[in-house]
């Protein structure tokens, strides 16, 4: 079997093991917890352009890899129709679920579908799709977005928000940044687990080919090389790597006309005192700065993640 179809079969298996994707559902938002200041940072951009885009309200939206549903909350109440199409069945309950009302009413639908096929949706039929978290799971982006044109309305709209891999809130840790860094370095645009570990590093990118033969020796696990996160996958597959110059050459590579894009947040790790304090106000003054064009230029290549407002060419 090719690589690329073993992903795809690993990615399906992935997102539909209940006990992995139960988390997604169980999550409690929080203000006072990082990581969903950083998820509620981006979809909040994400409902600015949709704002811009609403027509009263009346546009059918469709949403590519929804989750647990909880972006899709908000999302509905922007639009006459929403669809959302998951890899994930359980997931996919949890969605209907948190959305009954919307369900039931028959505004909302949620279906089970992978974003590496063709889309169970009718051609020229959808007036913005919206992808938040998810084209890093895409095994082939081009086949995507070219999918995501073909059910696109003339002049439709493409919104994506995306992590940035070379985001400053990872490269203030010196142990990151020197990962992160050295992949930069020798061009690796994917992972293949979220372990941060230097061991990591030298067996799962480029680099594994000069470091496979030590994966048993001591050096190697050495508490040096160890420390850190260390999460190995249960399935052989990848997530793509999206910094924002990558993500803006995907783009305009498929075709796709960039009106706008920024990025949000900047500081999002508030483990401790001085992270709390700190960071927190960096953050706010980088968000300030952000709002202004000779600034935004420069950040969106430091942000936590990247936003993108697309059109989809008059000529597709």
């Amino acid at each position: 079997m090719k690589k690329e179809n073993i992903y795809k079969l690993n990615t399906s298996k992935l997102w539909n093991n209940y006990n992995y994707v139960k988390k997604y559902n169980n999550f409690k938002y929080s203000d006072k917890d990082g990581n969903t200041y950083y998820m509620n940072s981006r979809r909040d951009e994400v409902l600015k352009y949709l704002e811009k885009l609403s027509q009263n309200n009346k546009t059918t939206i469709l949403e590519l890899g929804y989750g647990a549903g909880q972006n899709a909350s908000y999302f509905i109440k922007k639009c006459k129709k929403y669809i959302g199409i998951d890899i994930s069945l359980p997931l996919a309950k949890f969605a209907k679920i948190k959305n009954k009302r919307y369900v039931k009413s028959g505004k909302a639908k949620f279906l089970v579908g992978s974003m590496d096929k063709k889309l169970k949706i009718k051609s020229n039929s959808v007036d913005v799709i919206i992808i938040v978290g998810a084209l890093q799971y895409v095994i082939n982006t081009n086949y995507c977005l070219s999918e995501c044109k073909r059910v696109l309305k003339k002049n439709g709209y493409l919104i994506i928000a995306q992590t940035n891999t070379f985001q400053i809130n990872e490269m203030i840790h010196p142990r990151k940044f020197f990962i992160n860094f050295s992949k930069f370095l020798i061009g690796e645009h994917h992972q293949y687990s979220h372990s941060d570990t230097i061991k990591s590093l030298l067996l799962e990118t480029k680099l594994k080919k000069h470091f496979k033969k030590y994966k048993n020796s001591w050096w190697m696990n050495n508490w040096i090389f160890t420390y850190g996160w260390n999460d190995v996958w249960k399935f052989e597959t990848n997530r793509r790597l999206l910094s924002y110059g990558r993500l803006k050459y995907i783009l305009t590579k498929n075709k796709f006309i960039i009106k706008d894009s920024c990025g949000s947040p900047f500081f999002y790790n508030n483990k401790n005192i001085f992270s709390k304090l700190i960071l927190s106000i960096l953050d706010k003054i980088l968000m300030f700065m952000n709002k202004i064009f000779i600034f935004s230029f420069f950040l969106k290549y430091i942000s936590g993640s990247n936003i993108f407002l697309c059109q989809k060419r008059a000529d597709f």
